[in-house]
């Protein structure tokens, strides 16, 4: 339950909305392109109160009504407490908390801290739990926590209750209607309802065409969702939309965004062609592959492109039932020792550079596992 914001005469007022303009939020993950609106937005605000001033005034971070000033001058000792936990606590010391017995605020940074610290799945749990008993924290923005709630939900494929989320939010606070549109968009274009999404996503758009966050936010999900190609349209569409900002350090975060979208369309993509063009690569070390020069290289392309697709088919349907998880795992498992195998024989080799490749591409099948909940087996934390 996501309790409605109060309003008071000492009240300074909401904070920015967790998705810069665009409401649209991340990653997760690290590349949503929210994030960048994000860091935009919020740029200097990371040392707090030791950020040196530059005459303009200091603003609520998202989940927060107060400035962390504010909260400083108006909370005291429970402010301190906040903070040690946000900035200074290791994940082990947060799980030995007694959260049930605190309150939303504690609960707040908590949530967090777990978070920042790759911890999604305790992090979702403590989310869950905000807003749920006990008065609203007067500090607290509970609408933008309830969407980072679903952000979270979204980036490991737990559709259903993410969208839930969002009916809540909306419910509460029916400003944030545009920012919850944008989000039901990304869901449907990540499951398959492309058509849907887009239709949303450009009524969004032709509501505010001078917000470059909402076309690439919609360029992203089509990129997770496999279609590159259509993601290049929305990427100039967000490119143009950029070129009427003043606002330099915004302008920087989103020319950052559009270069990095269209590497990522445009590697997907002829990873993708190229694939479908020639049989798949054998593992390193079966008769054929050639682990010198362009050879080790091919492998690698061959492998990233079975993991491209392997990303698509689990953020359309994430795996639910234990069968499909099994599967899933077997799946990624098999691309991990192929890796794994290249890696072994690179080292035989002393090929530093594809020794480091392998080893990068090591995990990054095992983050793509993670991000899904699977655990594969024989790898070590």
């Amino acid at each position: 339950m996501i309790p409605p914001e109060e309003e008071s005469d000492d009240d300074p007022g909401a904070g920015p909305d967790p998705a810069g303009e665009a409401g649209v939020g991340e990653d997760a993950a690290d590349d949503d392109p929210s994030d960048a609106s994000r860091d935009a937005d919020d740029a200097g605000d990371d040392e707090g109160d030791d950020a040196p001033d530059d005459g303009s005034p200091e603003t609520a971070e998202p989940g927060y009504l107060w400035t962390f000033g504010e909260q400083e001058e108006r909370l005291g000792d429970e402010y301190e407490r906040h903070m040690e936990i946000l900035d200074d606590m290791e994940v082990g010391e947060i799980l030995d908390l007694d959260l049930a017995r605190e309150g939303d605020y504690v609960r707040w940074a908590a949530a967090q801290s777990l978070e920042e610290q790759g911890w999604t799945s305790q992090a979702i749990d403590v989310l869950r739990s905000i807003g749920r008993a006990g008065a609203p924290h007067p500090a607290l923005s509970y609408p933008d926590i309830g969407l980072r709630l679903h952000d979270l939900l979204r980036e490991r494929g737990d559709y259903a209750e993410a969208l839930g989320v969002l009916e809540q939010v909306e419910s509460a606070d029916p400003n944030r209607r545009d920012a919850c549109r944008e989000r039901r968009a990304e869901v449907l274009i990540l499951t398959g309802e492309v058509e849907e999404g887009l239709r949303l996503f450009e009524k969004a758009a032709r509501s505010v065409p001078d917000e470059p966050w909402i076309p690439l936010t919609a360029a992203w999900a089509l990129i997770r969702a496999g279609d590159y190609d259509a993601a290049t349209g929305w990427i100039a569409r967000g490119e143009r939309a950029a070129r009427r900002l003043e606002d330099e350090e915004e302008l920087r975060a989103v020319d950052n965004e559009v270069e990095r979208l269209q590497n990522e369309a445009r590697i997907r993509s002829e990873r993708k062609r190229r694939e479908a063009g020639r049989p798949v690569a054998p593992p390193a070390g079966e008769p054929g592959v050639v682990m010198g020069g362009a050879g080790g290289e091919d492998l690698r392309q061959s492998i990233l492109a079975a993991l491209d697709a392997e990303e698509v088919l689990l953020t359309r349907t994430p795996p639910r039932s234990e069968a499909d998880r099994a599967a899933a795992i077997e799946r990624l498992g098999a691309l991990h020792k192929r890796a794994s195998s290249a890696w072994d024989e690179a080292v035989e080799r002393h090929q530093e550079e594809l020794i480091a490749r392998f080893d990068d591409l090591q995990w990054e099948v095992v983050e793509v596992a993670e991000r899904f909940g699977l655990k594969l087996p024989g790898v070590e934390d």
